[in-house]
This record gives structure tokens, C-alpha cells and sequence, in this order.
């Protein structure tokens, strides 16, 4: 698993890999050694295994969770704490202060807002004059505005925070003094909205997070951390998502007709989301003990990776997998499974509907602008979305 990430063919190094075998060492960028599991069956068990820690402060010695050095894409395990760095009590005494305000029920009532949102982005979209980005134009603003409007952050902080979150993500390398710089200048920028926030409260989620740190359920690195977590795990995903989901429409133009009615578009998502599987990698686990799976046995302090676009994709589970077909009962694995499901979910699959559903209906010849095979990726396993994806709205510019 080495080469130029931005131009890997995931989808079909991670089947020769599960052909090969369900669970087995490979060597990352950065050299680091890890266990990757890649079918169906085996990534459901270690999803929900205990012996498979998020929190690698847990390990006898932390330093051999990444061999004492940094790497690409260990971030989320990395640095603070928050939901994708915790276990056990920790994990649900963080999640039970947000589940209120991301539940099924409280991502309805921003469906207003996300609609007009879409709208306005592509009014954009169909008044430029040069090929308009699906990336740039419409999905990462749609998904920054959602998520800055429900963790109530101010607009005249999104353009930092969203950029500084961005570079951050997708250092190649942690250890370099300038990405430890915008480090700390991200969570600062986090330290200024959440103090701001303590004297203007509001209906949103970082004011429930500042109560739950003033009734002593939060610490202040929980809090800072936990709010950093959910707007980079509410942006990229989706992003990648909206993208990576038109671009499997467009490869099928006979999917478009199922958004047009709401059981069609539901079923359609959860097709996309299995097929797109906008975390391709989950986050990093680390094994407290010895754990046999797939007919070897991961051993203590073991660093693991469950490659969810592998088990989205397993022929044992899913036949013709990479078809979507709206008949399907199995489940995908792209919000994980167990305590640690995206609580983000319900508000993901809002979004993607939306603004797909919006994006065909306005632009019913939308094609893209350049060649598939020339788009490229940015990020490494976890973290891996469309760098651009330029588009004509208009069938005559497609056809000049």
C-alpha cells in the first residue's frame, strides 16, 4: 500500500488484499506496520471487540501504538480526546452529551435550512462562467455551513476553521514544526469560539457542550476536542460523500430517477454509501491483548485498521458489489456498527439526499468536465475525498 495516494485505485488493491486473506499485516505510507481487515464478516467482529481499543493511552506502553512516531492520517487517535479516541464509560459519557441534538428527530428540522442551502450553491453553480467544482462550489460549503450551524460557529470563523481543519487532516507528515503550527493554531482558534460561545449561549450544540463542561461532565480538553471531532468528522465525510455519490450517478444515469421519490433516494443513499464508503479506513484501533480473527492472531499492542470499503464491497455479503442495487438487506458498514456508530448518521444521510436529489433536478445534463480517470484524491487511508471535480450544468457545454 505505498505509491502516490491521490492516484490509487482503493477499490481494487483492497479485493486483492481480501482475496488474499481477511486479516493480515501490511505496510502503510510511512512505513508503519499494521493489520488490515477487509471482508464482511471479520470487520463486523472487530468492530464491535473490546479487545480493540480506540484510546491507545490504554496499550501497557502508548509509544507502541505508532512505534513512538507520528503518521499520516493518526490525528483523530492523536490528539485530544473526544468520540474516536475513547472507550468504555468515557465513550458514552462523551456521546450522551450530544445524542439530543443528532438524533433522527433533531436532523429533520434542518432540512429547511440545508435545501436553501443547496439552492444557493447552485444558483452559483449555474451562473459561473468557467466549469463549477461539485467539491469547492457545492458539497464542502453545503457540509461546513450544516455542521457550523448546528455546533453554532459563528460565520466569520467557518473559512478559518474549515481551512486550518483541512490542512491539518492532510499532513503527510504530523511531526513538521509548520503542522505542529497549525496545530496549535486550530485549537486555539477552538479555545476563542468556545470562550465566545460561554457569553453568547444558543440553541446549538457547542452550548450544550459548555454546559456539560460547566456541570462538570466535560473536561476542558473534552470539550474543545469533541467539538473539533464533530466539525471535521460532520465535514469531510459528507463531502466526500455528495461528491463521490454523483459521481457513481453519473456513472449510472438510470440511478437518477430514483431521487425523485423519497423511498427511491433512501434506498439509493444507503447504495451510495456502501459503494462510496466516504471513511474508507476506520480509525485507528489498537489490540489490549492477543485477538485471534481470521484464522490468525493479532498480538498485544498490534495496530489495526478495518477497511470498511473492503467490507462494503465483499461478494460473500453484498452480490455484484459494485452495482448498486436498491434491493439490498444487508447492512453497510460505513457509520461502523456498535457503540461507536457515527452518531452523525442520521444528519449525513440528510444531507447527501438533499443535495443530490437538488443537484440532478437543477441540472438534469450535468456531466463531468474532465476525464474520471484524471480526478484525483487528497488524503491518505482515513481521509480521502475528491481534491476537485469540475462539472458542465449545461448538456451544450458537455457537447462542446
Amino acid at each position: 500500500m505505498t505509491g502516490d495516494p491521490a492516484t490509487w485505485d482503493m477499490t481494487t488493491a483492497l479485493q486483492r488484499l481480501r482475496e488474499r486473506a481477511p486479516v493480515q499485516q501490511v505496510v502503510l505510507p510511512g512505513e508503519l506496520v499494521a493489520w488490515l481487515i477487509t471482508d464482511a464478516a471479520h470487520a463486523r467482529q472487530a468492530l464491535t471487540d473490546t479487545r480493540l481499543a480506540h484510546d491507545m493511552r490504554r496499550l501497557p506502553d502508548p509509544r507502541q501504538g505508532f512505534g513512538g512516531r507520528r503518521h499520516p492520517d493518526d490525528l483523530f487517535s492523536a490528539q485530544g480526546r473526544h468520540l474516536l479516541n475513547s472507550d468504555g464509560p468515557d465513550h458514552h459519557r462523551l456521546r450522551k452529551a450530544l445524542a439530543p441534538l443528532l438524533s433522527r428527530t433533531a436532523a429533520k428540522r434542518w432540512e429547511p435550512f440545508i435545501a436553501e442551502t443547496c439552492a444557493g450553491l447552485l444558483d452559483t453553480m449555474a451562473a459561473a462562467a468557467a466549469p463549477p467544482d461539485l467539491v469547492a462550489d457545492y458539497a464542502r460549503p453545503l457540509a461546513t455551513r450544516t455542521t457550523a450551524a448546528i455546533l453554532g460557529i459563528p460565520d466569520g470563523a467557518q473559512h478559518q476553521l474549515s481551512s486550518l481543519t483541512r490542512a491539518t487532516l492532510r499532513a503527510v507528515h504530523p511531526d513538521d514544526p509548520a503542522v505542529r503550527g497549525q496545530r496549535s493554531e486550530l485549537f486555539g482558534l477552538w479555545a476563542r469560539i468556545i470562550s465566545d460561545k460561554r457569553r453568547r449561549p444558543g440553541d446549538d450544540l457547542l452550548t450544550r457542550l459548555t454546559l456539560a463542561h460547566g456541570q462538570g461532565d466535560l473536561s476542558a480538553e473534552e470539550l474543545v476536542s469533541v467539538a473539533w471531532g464533530l466539525f471535521s468528522g460532520g465535514v469531510s465525510p459528507t463531502t466526500t460523500l455528495i461528491a463521490a455519490g454523483a459521481i457513481e450517478i453519473l456513472r449510472a444515469p438510470e440511478l437518477r430517477d430514483t431521487l425523485r421519490n423519497e423511498t427511491g433516494a433512501s434506498r439509493l443513499i444507503e447504495e451510495l454509501l456502501r459503494i462510496t464508503s466516504p471513511f474508507p479506513v476506520s480509525v485507528w484501533r489498537f489490540a489490549l491483548a492477543d485477538v485471534p480473527l481470521g484464522g490468525t492472531v493479532i498480538p498485544q499492542g498490534s495496530v489495526v485498521l478495518i477497511a470498511l470499503a473492503a467490507a462494503n464491497r465483499d461478494p460473500a455479503l453484498f452480490p455484484e458489489p459494485n452495482t448498486a442495487r436498491l434491493n439490498r438487506r444487508s447492512g453497510h458498514l460505513s457509520f461502523g456498527l456498535g457503540p461507536h456508530y457515527c452518531p452523525g448518521a442520521p444528519l449525513a444521510r440528510l444531507q447527501a439526499t438533499t443535495a443530490l436529489g437538488a443537484l440532478f433536478h437543477r441540472f438534469p445534463g450535468l456531466r463531468l468536465a474532465v476525464a474520471e480517470a484524471s480526478l484525483r484524491r487528497q488524503g491518505v487511508l482515513i481521509e480521502r475525498g475528491y481534491e476537485r471535480v469540475p462539472v458542465h450544468t449545461r448538456t451544450e457545454e458537455a457537447d462542446t
